[in-house]
C-alpha cells in the first residue's frame, strides 16, 4: 500500500521560496510564477516583499483604495515609493492609508507630488511610523520651509533626508531659513539632499555642518553655494564621507580643507566655470 506523503510545513516552504528570491531584485520577479500556483505559496510570497512602488493615478484613485488592498496584502513592506499622482490629487490621502497600515516602515520615498502633504498628514506619519528612518520628498513642484519644518517636528528621528527640487526660477522651494529650522530639530540626521533649491546658500551649509554632526553625505549641486561654503562644511563635518556639489560659485582649492575632510572618500565639484 503506498504511503501518503506528508505535506511540508509552512516554515519549511518559506525557506525553499525564499532561496528563489533575487536579493538585489526589489520586485521580487522570481516569485511571481510561484505564487500562482497556490494560495499558501501566495500567503508566503506576500511576506518576502519588502518594497512597493505605486506609480500612477489607479493607486490613488477612489480614496486610494488600490493603495489600501496593496498595504493590506504585503505586510512586511519596510519601503514604499509612491509618484505620478495627479495635480488634481489629494496629496494627503495616501499618505494617511499608509500610516494608518500599521507597517513598520523604514524608508518613504515621495516623488513629483504637485504640493506638500498638510501638517497633519506629518503628524500622523510620524506617530504611526516610529521606525521611518529614510524620507525622499523629490521634485515637489511646491516645497517651502513651513512644509519643512512640519515634516522635522513630526519626523525627528530621520536619518536621510531627500528635497531635491525641479531646476526652475519658481519661488516653491527652500530656503536657508527652513534647513537652519530642521538642521536644528533633526540631529540625529546622516544624509542630506538639497539639490536644485536655489534658495539655499552657504548658510545652509554652514547650519548643517555645525548642527547635524553625524551628516556622512551632503548633496547641494546648483544651490547657491560657494567656495567658502564647502569649505566650511570640510572643516566642521568631522563624519563626512561624501560631498557633491555641482554647478556652484567661484572656485575651489581642495588643498586648504582635506586635512580636516579625513573620513572624505567621494568628492564632486563642479564650479560655474568649468
Amino acid at each position: 500500500m503506498k504511503q501518503r506523503c506528508k505535506e511540508l510545513p509552512e516554515e519549511l516552504w518559506g525557506s525553499i521560496l525564499n532561496r528563489l528570491a533575487d536579493d538585489d531584485d526589489d520586485d521580487y520577479c522570481d516569485l511571481q510564477s510561484p505564487s500562482l500556483v497556490c494560495k499558501q505559496f501566495l500567503s508566503i510570497t506576500n511576506r518576502f516583499r519588502q518594497k512597493l512602488a505605486a506609480n500612477g493615478n489607479v493607486f490613488y484613485s477612489n480614496r486610494c483604495e488600490t493603495l489600501c488592498r496593496a498595504l493590506e496584502r504585503f505586510g512586511s513592506l519596510k519601503e514604499i515609493e509612491l509618484s505620478l499622482i495627479g495635480a488634481e490629487s489629494d496629496v494627503n490621502c495616501p499618505l494617511l492609508r499608509i500610516a494608518s497600515s500599521g507597517l513598520d516602515l523604514q524608508s518613504l520615498s515621495l516623488y513629483g507630488f504637485p504640493n506638500s502633504p498638510s501638517a497633519n498628514t506629518f503628524r500622523i506619519l510620524g506617530s504611526n511610523m516610529n521606525n521611518l528612518k529614510v524620507l525622499r520628498c523629490t521634485e515637489f513642484v511646491s516645497l517651502r520651509d513651513p512644509d519643512l519644518v512640519h515634516l522635522a517636528d513630526a519626523l525627528p528621528w530621520l536619518e536621510e533626508l531627500d528635497i531635491r527640487h525641479l531646476i526652475t526660477e519658481s519661488n516653491h522651494s527652500v530656503t536657508d531659513a527652513g534647513i537652519e529650522a530642521i538642521s536644528r530639530k533633526l540631529l540625529g540626521l546622516r544624509k542630506i539632499n538639497i539639490s536644485g533649491n536655489r534658495g539655499c546658500s552657504d548658510r545652509s551649509l554652514i547650519a548643517l555642518s555645525s548642527n547635524c554632526v553625524l551628516l556622512i553625505e551632503i548633496r547641494c549641486s546648483t544651490c547657491n553655494i560657494t567656495a567658502a561654503g564647502i569649505d566650511f562644511a570640510l572643516r566642521h563635518s568631522p563624519n563626512l564621507i561624501s560631498l557633491r556639489a555641482r554647478d556652484y560659485q567661484s572656485s575651489f582649492t581642495f588643498e586648504d580643507s582635506k586635512t580636516c575632510a579625513r573620513n572624505l572618500r567621494a568628492i564632486d565639484l563642479c564650479s560655474y566655470g568649468n
